[in-house]
């Protein structure tokens, strides 16, 4: 913000005038003695506090410029595949700042790391260039993916049978022909966690991820550097609709596809299908 008392004074003055103009009166007096008390400090506002703050040290280094020193554990193919792969979202062309660039190289000299620097810091990238960088070491060796199945992204809309939805001999997982990522040849794994204790907390980092892992010029990457393969994340809490397995228990205590599961999933499916095209609409 360029002028905060500018802006603090044009906030102020145009709830007054709000005020003014929406309780009026027609006497001169109250109009006067009311000016004056709306202009009082504690009374609509407060004056603004303003804390100068010296600006974060900086690492003097892109992630362009990160050397081997800066990234111990990684080799050189996975030191390109990690800025790469940081530079199209997680992190532009600018500096790190110092406590980034240290957070960074500890982590991957296997320390566990607390970082504890004040708002707007940079503590997002702090801990996630680190995760990034032990991502890229598998990433660079994945194995090309299959064919997409023609079903993955339309089963909840379309006239397949049970039997085609849910494999009930792979203890009632979607069919691999449903699954979003039933094509992918490598190693399946969930490689990362990372947890918070509200709701509220996640929903910045959300967008985060999906600029540094999902964005256009991120998947651009992905489809010219890493032969298909993406890193996928997802949110996981209270309000998550369908976890689990597929399946209950009939009568006689055998397992049988749970439809009313399934069809909750579907729904959900659908719902998010309809919203996503909204927004294209939009």
């Amino acid at each position: 913000m360029k002028d905060p008392v500018g802006s603090f004074e044009a906030i102020k003055d145009n709830f007054i005038r709000y005020v003014k103009t929406a309780f009026k009166t027609k006497f001169d007096s109250v109009e006067s003695e009311r000016e004056v008390l709306l202009n009082e400090d504690k009374v609509l506002f407060r004056q603004p506090w303003i804390e100068p703050l010296p600006e974060y040290l900086s690492s003097g280094k892109t992630i362009d410029s990160l050397t081997a020193n800066d990234l111990p554990g990684l080799n050189e193919v996975h030191a390109k595949t990690f800025k790469g792969l940081v530079s199209r979202g997680l992190v532009k062309g600018y500096e790190l700042h110092s406590h980034q660039s240290q957070m960074l190289k500890q982590a991957l000299s296997g320390k566990n790391c607390i970082i504890t620097s004040g708002t707007g810091s940079g503590k997002t990238e702090s801990f996630l260039l680190p995760l990034f960088a032990q991502l890229s070491k598998e990433l660079s060796t994945w194995s090309q993916p299959d064919v997409i199945s023609q079903n993955v992204d339309n089963w909840w809309n379309g006239n397949l049978s049970m039997r085609e939805i849910v494999d009930a001999e792979n203890d009632f997982t979607l069919a691999k022909g449903v699954q979003q990522r039933g094509h992918e040849t490598r190693p399946q794994a969930m490689r990362a966690m990372i947890l918070y204790p509200m709701n509220a907390l996640v929903e910045d980092q959300m967008t985060r991820l999906r600029i540094a892992l999902d964005s256009d010029p991120v998947r651009e990457w992905f489809e010219n550097n890493t032969v298909g393969n993406k890193i996928t994340f997802g949110r996981y809490n209270g309000t998550t609709p369908v976890a689990g397995k597929l399946f209950k228990l009939n009568e006689q205590g055998n397992r049988e596809v749970n439809t009313s599961k399934l069809n909750t999933l579907r729904r959900e499916l659908q719902s998010i299908e309809r919203n996503q095209s909204k927004v294209e609409e939009y």
